[in-house]
């Protein structure tokens, strides 16, 4: 599918899932999701911004024992806002 995808510019779509032998239904339906970010990816996201954010503050140390009880205060505040 990345391939189609890749190369829709150069080339027909119709051309490629002909020659790929791949449905037009199962390559659109890729490129929606693709394309459409889900619940859980924004969610992932706002978790990876904010652990940056305490492994910057840290000095970009890791470990248990420094980030544990900043990632559960981010953690809560998250849970509280969403």
């Amino acid at each position: 599918m990345t391939f189609i995808y890749e190369h829709r510019d150069q080339f027909a779509v119709a051309l490629l899932l002909r020659v790929l032998i791949v449905g037009a239904s199962t390559y659109y339906a890729w490129v929606k999701q693709v394309e459409q970010q889900c619940d859980r990816d924004v969610v992932d996201w706002g978790l990876i911004s904010n652990i940056h954010e305490i492994w910057a503050a840290s000095g970009h140390t890791y470990g248990a024992d420094r980030s544990t009880g900043s990632y559960a205060v981010a953690a809560s505040a998250w849970a509280a806002s969403g």
